[in-house]
């Protein structure tokens, strides 16, 4: 292949008229041949490079969109998390306060439980002294009656009805 130092270099044989026609035309000729060679050659690697730098654009645009992809999708997932973690909060606020609702209806329930409780109590105290009062007011007057061995036999029955009673009340 002819150099560019070559071609400046190149001399030519003087000829009877000048330089000598053959030499001038095989040099062109090889010139003309080198040249064509550089030309096609400069056209193609051209062509490469437009065809590379193309190839480059479109991978610069890939990594341009799939930058703002991905920032999108942190963006996208920090905003899920940060609703996420809001309903969290929301559902133990609102489990929090439906706790505290079923503690304090128990502990009206069992106020309510305790005092039907003692109310019962009271009404069974008041019962039995009523039943006491009743036996004893019964007992003086049969004393009054002086009945001897009846005495004896009502006051077993007495006990033993009183026995099942309060039993039966238990």
């Amino acid at each position: 292949m002819i150099t560019p130092m070559d071609i400046h270099n190149k001399e030519f044989e003087n000829g009877f008229r000048g330089y000598d026609k053959e030499s001038v035309d095989s040099f062109m000729t090889e010139l003309v041949g080198d040249y064509e060679t550089l030309y096609r050659e400069n056209r193609e690697m051209t062509e490469k490079i437009e065809q590379l730098e193309k190839r480059l654009n479109q991978y610069e645009q890939m990594e341009a969109t799939m930058n703002n992809t991905l920032a999108l999708a942190q963006e996208t997932g920090e905003t899920v998390k940060a609703a996420a973690r809001k309903e969290a909060d929301l559902i133990i606020q609102e489990a929090d306060q439906e706790k505290k609702k079923i503690l304090a209806d128990a502990e009206t329930s069992l106020r309510s439980a305790r005092e039907k409780y003692a109310a019962i109590q009271n009404e069974i105290a008041v019962f039995r002294a009523k039943m006491e009062s009743l036996l004893t007011s019964q007992l003086q007057l049969l004393e009054g009656c002086n009945l001897g061995k009846s005495k004896v036999k009502i006051e077993t029955d007495i006990s033993d009805t009183s026995d099942e009673a309060s039993e039966s009340q238990q």
